[in-house]
C-alpha cells in the first residue's frame, strides 16, 4: 500500500496537535480520507498518531472532533493502543448515537469483530453495533440477526449507519429493503426530513463510485432550496462527479456565489480535487473576491495540484505565499510531483530567513547574519509530558498544548527558540524513553496529580501514581534538565524532592482548573522565548491570570529556585 509521504503526515500531525477544533477535525477527516483511499502512515508514524489522538480524545470537548478521531482510530488503532478508550469513549458519549457508532467501528476493527472480548462494553442499541461494526469488520464476523431496517420506521440515526455503509462501498445489496437496490433507497432518503439524513445521502453517492447521480434523489438546479448542510455536499459533489462540463462550469460558478460559508466551503473541497479546462476563468476571480480564509485556503490547493495543468496557477501560488507565508506548509504538501514543488522548496529557505531576520537582504547577508545567529539564539527543547487516565476526569490538554504553541509563535524576534515535544497518553513505562530521547531542558508535565506525586497512566490506560521522589531521581540521573513545571493540582508538594536537580521548579498548592492551567502554560513560555528569567517567566505567567481576572488561581502556583 502506498505510504503517506512525510510531508503530509508533518503537516496533519501539526494541525492535529496546534490547530483550532475545525482544522483539527479538517486535519482528521483528511488522514481518515488517505486511509481509505489505501494509503498508509508507516508504522512509527501511525503510533504517534494512534498515541496522539488516544491523548486528546476523552478530554476534547468539540464533538465533531471526537467523532473524526474516532474514525481515524478505526483505520489506524490497535487493541493495546486503543481498545480502552475506545470503551471508555462510548460511556462518555452514551447519549451522543454518532459518537458511539464511530466508537463501535473502531473497537470492531481492533477486535476483528469479536465484541465480546470487550470488558464491561455498555449496552448498545443492536442495530447500531451490527452497522457500525460492518464499516470495519467483514460482515460475515458479524450476527446480523437483530439487524432489521425499516426507512419508514427506522430512528434516523440507523439510517445514518446504513448510509455511511453505503458510502463506504460496504454495503450488502438491499441492506434497506428486501426490495429495493440501495441506490433506488438512496435516492428516496434524498428526500428524508432529517437534514443530516439528507447530508449523509449524497455523501454516500458521493463516496461510493458504485452508485451514479442518477441515484442521487436531488436537482443540482435547485440546490438552493436544501438546508446549507446538503447545499455544501451538493456542491462538492457536483464539482466533482458531473459529467458534462456545461452543467459543471455553471455549478461552480453559482456556488462561488454562494451566500453562506459552508456552501462555498463544500464547493472548495470539490474544487481542490478537481481541474477541467475552463474552471480557471472562476477560480481566479474567486480566490481574490471570497472573504473566508479557509475557502481561499481550498482554493489555493486547487491552485497548487493543478499548477502543471496551468502555468498561471504556479505564479498565484508565490503570490499567495508572499502575502501568507502561513500557507507555504500546506501549498507544499499540494504540490508534490509538480514543477511548482521545487519552485515552493526554494521559497521556504527564503521565507525562513526573513522570518528570522526581519528583511528581504541579500542572501550573502542573509548567510552571514545566519551564522551570527546560530551563536546567539539558545533552543530551549521542552518536553510535554501529559497524562489523562481513563479512569480519572477527563482534561482537556489539548487546548493548554495549543495555546503554548500558538503563543510561542506569535513572538517576535525571539531570543530563545523554545521547541516543544509533546508526548501525549504517557505510561510510567514510556517515562525513561521519552527523557532520554528528547533530552529536554524544561520538564512540563500536565495531568492529574496529589499530594506527593503525580498521576501518569499504566499499559491499561489507568492511573499509575509516581511519587515525586521517583520522578525526581529520573531527572537527576537523565541530567541537563534545568526547570520542571507541574501543571497539576497539589504538585507544589513535590517540589521540594525536585530542587536538588534543577535550577526551577513550578507547582501548584492547590486544584487548579483547565482554563487557568492553559493561561499560566502560555503565558510562561512565551515570556521565556523572550529571554527572561525563570522568575521572570513566572511573574509574566502569574500576571496572565491577573489580566484575565483569574486572581485567584494565580496565586495558587508556586516557584521554588535553587539556592
Amino acid at each position: 500500500m502506498p505510504t503517506i509521504s512525510d510531508g503530509q503526515t508533518a503537516l496533519l500531525k501539526f494541525e492535529i496537535e496546534n490547530g483550532s477544533a475545525f482544522r483539527k477535525k479538517v486535519a482528521l477527516q483528511d488522514l481518515t480520507g488517505l486511509y481509505r483511499k489505501g494509503d498508509v502512515l508507516n508504522a512509527e508514524a501511525a503510533h504517534a498518531f494512534e498515541r496522539l489522538i488516544c491523548g486528546f480524545l476523552l478530554g476534547e470537548t468539540d464533538k465533531k472532533v471526537v467523532r473524526w478521531g474516532l474514525n481515524a482510530l478505526a483505520r489506524l488503532g490497535t487493541r493495546q493502543g486503543s481498545g480502552l478508550y475506545l470503551s471508555n469513549a462510548i460511556r462518555r458519549f452514551e447519549d451522543e448515537p454518532e459518537i458511539v457508532g464511530a466508537a463501535v467501528a473502531a473497537l470492531s476493527k481492533v477486535y476483528n469483530g469479536a465484541l465480546d472480548m470487550v470488558a464491561d462494553l455498555p449496552s448498545i442499541d443492536p442495530a447500531i453495533r451490527i452497522l457500525a461494526s460492518m464499516q470495519t469488520t467483514d460482515p460475515r464476523r458479524i450476527e446480523m440477526k437483530d439487524l432489521v431496517i425499516d426507512i419508514d420506521k427506522s430512528d434516523a440515526e440507523v439510517l445514518k449507519l446504513a448510509l455511511l455503509l453505503v458510502g463506504l462501498n460496504r454495503d450488502i445489496q438491499n441492506l434497506l429493503h428486501p426490495r429495493h437496490t440501495n441506490g433506488a433507497i438512496v435516492r428516496q432518503l434524498c428526500q428524508y426530513d432529517d437534514r443530516i439524513v439528507r447530508q449523509y445521502s449524497v455523501w454516500s453517492v458521493m463516496e461510493n463510485r458504485r452508485l451514479s447521480l442518477d441515484d442521487l434523489g436531488m436537482r443540482f438546479d435547485e440546490i438552493e432550496k436544501q438546508p446549507v448542510n446538503v447545499q455544501a455536499k451538493l456542491y462538492q459533489l457536483g464539482a466533482e462527479r458531473i459529467g458534462d462540463k456545461t452543467l459543471r462550469h455553471d455549478l461552480v460558478y453559482r456556488g462561488t456565489y454562494a451566500s453562506e460559508v459552508e456552501a462555498r466551503m463544500g464547493l472548495a473541497k470539490g474544487v481542490s480535487r478537481t481541474f477541467y479546462d475552463g474552471i480557471q476563468d472562476l477560480t481566479l476571480d474567486w480566490y481574490d473576491l471570497d472573504s473566508d480564509d479557509g475557502v481561499k485556503g481550498l482554493i489555493a490547493v486547487h491552485f497548487a495540484k493543478f499548477s502543471d495543468a496551468f502555468a498561471p496557477y504556479g505564479e498565484k501560488v508565490l503570490e499567495i505565499v508572499a502575502a501568507n507565508p502561513a500557507l507555504l506548509d500546506r501549498l507544499l504538501v499540494s504540490a508534490e510531483r509538480t514543477a511548482l514543488y521545487g519552485r515552493l522548496r526554494d521559497r521556504d529557505v527564503q521565507l525562513g530567513m526573513i522570518d528570522m531576520f526581519g528583511n528581504t537582504g541579500s542572501l550573502d547577508t542573509m548567510f552571514r547574519q545566519a551564522r551570527d545567529l546560530t551563536r546567539k539564539v539558545h533552543v530551549m527543547k521542552v518536553l510535554f509530558l501529559a497524562a489523562s487516565p481513563l479512569d480519572q476526569d477527563p482534561l482537556n490538554i489539548g487546548r493548554e498544548a495549543n495555546d503554548l504553541k500558538t503563543q510561542i509563535a506569535t513572538v517576535r524576534d525571539p531570543k530563545v527558540k523554545v521547541d516543544v515535544e509533546h508526548a501525549w497518553a504517557v505510561r510510567a513505562d514510556q517515562l525513561q524513553s521519552e527523557m532520554l530521547n528528547n533530552r529536554p531542558e524544561v520538564v512540563h508535565f500536565s495531568g492529574h496529580g496529589d499530594t506527593g506525586l503525580l498521576v501518569f497512566e499504566d499499559r491499561d490506560g489507568n492511573s499509575y501514581d509516581i511519587p515525586a521522589s521517583t520522578l525526581a531521581n529520573l531527572i537527576g540521573l537523565v541530567g541537563g534538565v534545568k526547570c520542571v513545571v507541574l501543571n497539576a493540582c497539589y504538585s507544589d508538594s513535590m517540589a521540594g524532592e525536585m530542587d536538588a536537580h534543577v535550577d526551577a521548579v513550578i507547582g501548584c498548592d492547590d486544584s487548579i482548573d483547565d482554563d487557568a492551567a492553559a493561561m499560566f502554560t502560555r503565558g510562561f513560555y512565551r515570556a521565556l522565548a523572550y529571554g527572561v528569567t525563570y522568575q521572570q517567566a513566572f511573574d509574566l505567567a502569574r500576571n496572565e491570570l491577573d489580566l484575565m481576572d483569574r486572581k485567584g488561581e494565580a496565586a495558587k502556583y508556586r516557584l521554588r529556585m535553587r539556592a
